[in-house]
């Protein structure tokens, strides 16, 4: 059985939250009226409200999951409980040129170099926003909003360098394959959510302590461990990150294992955490250099 996309979660996730403070302002929008924190915060009949009380965020209702399938808005709600950990999309150039990054300094602008403090030079660049660093052995780091966004920025960057007299080759290229990073606070029976969707999972406990699982319609995977903990892997933009986690949230409350051993769920390795462990084994797979 596949799992498709809601057409109400596309349609949203082009027009939701397109700005940090939307973001705050939908974070508070929806708030439940019998919530204790919401009655906390409101003054005494005939009083003035004269300051808000910073509160922990609340522990999330099962109808809370599942509504973030039908309204991709709701999921900054949860995203701190969830610990929901965005990163950033960007292209790493390894060339076979050496740069003297004060004449850089002074031939580019919008730049900003301290050899005292760093050891790259920053050059900033706009339609789209993209931030760049520049190493005098040869690597161009560049970061962006999107994959697209950062690959336009490399290549843009590449051409000034070669206006000024660089020929910098290309020896590798690497983009990041780990988009987000999250944590639901239950165990999850993978074997279940595998008998159920085999076309668009892959499971083998032989090999990987992890489920894949293949988003419909987009080039998401998403890694789903039986401790709850998620990554989700191959987004293009901000956007396509968050539907794939409103998408998945409510995929995993049906799928809810709360009678499994903690026990059994051992996944470090030495000291160090499994889930530092996984994200750089995907990393170092998901490495890119044939998209250039």
């Amino acid at each position: 059985m596949e799992i498709p996309i809601n057409s109400k979660v596309m349609n949203k996730a082009s027009t939701s939250r397109k700005t940090p403070l939307e973001d705050a302002k939908l974070s508070t929008s929806d708030q439940d009226p019998s919530d204790p924190h919401v009655l906390a915060n409101k003054g005494r009949e005939g009083g003035q409200e004269k300051s808000m009380p910073i509160v922990n965020p609340r522990k999330p209702r099962l109808k809370d999951g599942l509504s973030i399938y039908e309204n991709v808005g709701k999921l900054g709600e949860l995203e701190r409980y969830l610990n929901i950990i965005y990163k950033p999309f960007y292209c790493l150039a390894l060339t076979t040129s050496k740069f003297h990054l004060m004449k850089l300094h002074l031939a580019l602008k919008s730049t900003a170099f301290d050899p005292n403090k760093h050891a790259a030079l920053y050059v900033y660049r706009y339609s789209p926003i993209r931030s760049i660093k520049i190493y005098p052995h040869g690597n161009i780091y560049c970061q962006a909003f999107s994959k697209s966004s950062a690959r336009i920025g490399l290549t843009h960057i590449l051409r000034e360098l070669m206006f000024l007299g660089y020929a910098p080759h290309l020896r590798r290229l690497k983009t990041n394959a780990v988009n987000a990073t999250f944590s639901v606070p239950f165990n999850l029976s993978l074997m279940q959510f595998h008998l159920e969707n085999p076309v668009v999972t892959r499971y083998d406990t032989s090999k990987f302590p992890f489920l894949v699982y293949k988003m419909m319609e987009t080039t998401v995977q998403i890694a789903i461990f039986p401790t709850g903990y998620v990554i989700v892997l191959f987004a293009t933009s901000m956007e396509i990150t968050k539907l794939a986690i409103a998408h998945t949230l409510p995929i995993l409350y049906r799928f809810k294992d709360p009678n499994q051993a903690e026990c059994k769920l051992s996944l470090t390795s030495g000291d160090i955490d499994y889930k530092l462990l996984w994200e750089n084994h995907f990393q170092k797979n998901g490495d890119r250099t044939t998209d250039w």
